[in-house]
């Protein structure tokens, strides 16, 4: 995994301080990341023309460090979106004039018409940007870059793309980019879910020193400390993901545990649920419903796969309760009053449970062992159950980092799973105190019903063959954003296609 930081401006200092590195190397360094990108853009795609966005400040001074770079090797010009006001993107603008590179102005982009084999580089603002495009330049800025979005052009973001704030919202507009080069290291923002439509692929480009270097400058004996604004926070990498293989053989179904899963009112969801965790590699799963009949005479369509109870048995692994429950608070309770007695059965709190007064006393007693996995709109009524506050839906999605480390500091050691398009698992312990960890890897083809159901059922498989929630979390939820990139149309994608996708990571 990554580390993401919100703001890598003193980081940028410590590195110069430390490490006895010019602003200007560190400059040239970033201007010749952007260029080697430039060249395999090219070569992949055949183009012969850049065009660079040069703002007024060290963002766009890196612009005219890379025309200078890439000069004689493409047709290069720079548009100078507003005049050089810093001392190095004043030096770097009289280098590129003194090569003889075209320096045009901002409204002479309009008549390049760039197509496929233009590639247009983003050094406007980058990071620094903040509040919004305001007065006649504003204005103008904005037409700019929405001609830019709507045209052919490979679109390429130097540091983060213009109109993209430092805490992930954006913009009247924002830069649309097929690829952002970040530099020195991964920033938050390029990771928020509202982000995730306009920084394309993201890499890392380096500034003098590798990453490590630069991620670890402000630490050691110069006395520095991290900044207080800079969290735990973690970009998840496919390498985190898990996956529960059998490598003994000497073992039977009760290996690996007998997950139970709650059938509630809409015997679909948990249906779905408890495929999923069986294809995730729980050796027993059992549907339960507490009404007698329901053992005796279950659903016509459950599967013969699964095993159904009215009761809870001795020996219960993991327990996944909410998908489609319904709202009868005496079922609900059934289930709540288990939980309670029974503090060491690890759970998955999803869906309609998370609406009910019960969640809060389970949250209470027994937090740990316990993973909720609200989507957007369960987030906001778990918050306010449990007296975090009110907060709108639109809230949960654009601050959610932060209702999520509120939530964890209220119930230590439960796991929280926000689910979104970069989903954030999120977890408090007195050990380490709070961690979040993004998922970048979610499809649009998740958005569809039955994917939370599938979520569910997979990290209950997981904690019943004795994952830490934690782990399972993670695991569970790359597994189920790569199983949903197995589909050829992201339109297409079913519940049982993202379960059969599953056996093939």
């Amino acid at each position: 995994m990554q580390k993401l930081f919100y703001d890598t401006r003193t980081l940028d200092s410590a590195c110069r301080q430390k490490y006895s590195l010019s602003e200007e190397v560190m400059m040239e360094n970033a201007a010749a990341a952007l260029r080697t990108e430039i060249f395999a853009v090219a070569s992949e795609k055949n183009c012969r023309k850049v065009l660079v966005l040069c703002g007024s400040g060290n963002n766009g001074a890196d612009g005219y460090a890379l025309a200078r770079q890439i000069s004689g090797c493409f047709e290069v010009k720079v548009f100078e979106c507003s005049p050089p006001s810093s001392p190095l993107c004043v030096l770097q603008a009289q280098r590129v004039e003194n090569c003889g590179i075209a320096l045009c102005a901002l409204e002479d982009f309009f008549l390049e018409k760039p197509d496929s084999s233009s590639i247009v580089v983003d050094c406007i603002f980058g990071s620094g940007f903040k509040g919004g495009f305001t007065g006649s330049g504003g204005e103008q800025l904005m037409g700019l870059l929405a001609f830019v979005n709507s045209g052919e052009a490979f679109r390429l973001a130097c540091d983060v793309p213009t109109g993209l704030h430092a805490d992930g919202t954006l913009a009247q507009i924002v830069f649309k980019a097929d690829l952002t080069v970040t530099m020195g290291a991964q920033k938050y923002c390029l990771y928020s879910d509202m982000a995730k439509n306009f920084t394309g692929r993201v890499k890392v480009g380096e500034l003098g020193v590798s990453r490590p270097l630069f991620e670890n400058s402000m630490k050691g004996g110069d006395g520095c400390e991290p900044s207080t604004l800079e969290k735990d926070i973690f970009l998840l990498d496919l390498e985190d993901m898990v996956l529960p293989y059998r490598r003994d053989n000497l073992v039977n179904k009760g290996s690996f545990g007998n997950a139970y899963i709650a059938c509630g009112e809409k015997s679909g969801a948990s249906l779905i649920a408890a495929n999923a965790c069986l294809r995730f590699g729980a050796g027993l799963v059992t549907l339960i419903r507490p009404d007698r009949s329901f053992a005796e005479s279950p659903v016509p369509s459950l599967s013969m796969e699964f095993l159904t109870a009215s009761n809870f048995g001795p020996r219960v692994s993991a327990l996944c309760v909410g998908m489609g429950l319904g709202y009868d608070e005496k079922n609900t309770a059934f289930y709540g009053d288990y939980l309670l007695n029974f503090p060491e059965v690890r759970c998955v709190l999803d869906a309609d449970i998370l609406y009910s007064p019960a969640v809060v006393e389970i949250l209470e007693r027994r937090p740990k062992g316990c993973v909720l996995t609200p989507h957007p709109k369960e987030f906001s009524e778990l918050l306010r159950l449990c007296g975090l506050g009110n907060y709108s839906v639109d809230e949960c999605i654009f601050r959610r980092p932060e209702l999520v480390e509120k939530f964890c500091r209220r119930f230590p050691e439960a796991v929280m799973v926000a689910k979104g398009a970069n989903s954030a698992i999120g977890v408090f312990t007195a050990q380490e105190g709070f961690r979040l960890y993004i998922n970048s890897f979610g499809s649009p083809a998740l958005a569809k019903g039955g994917s939370g159901d599938t979520l569910a059922g997979m990290i209950c498989a997981l904690l019943a063959q004795n994952y830490e929630p934690k782990d399972a979390a993670v695991t569970a939820c790359l597994a189920h954003s790569l199983a949903a990139c197995k589909v050829k149309n992201n339109f297409a994608l079913t519940p049982a296609d993202l379960i059969q996708n599953i056996g093939d990571l």
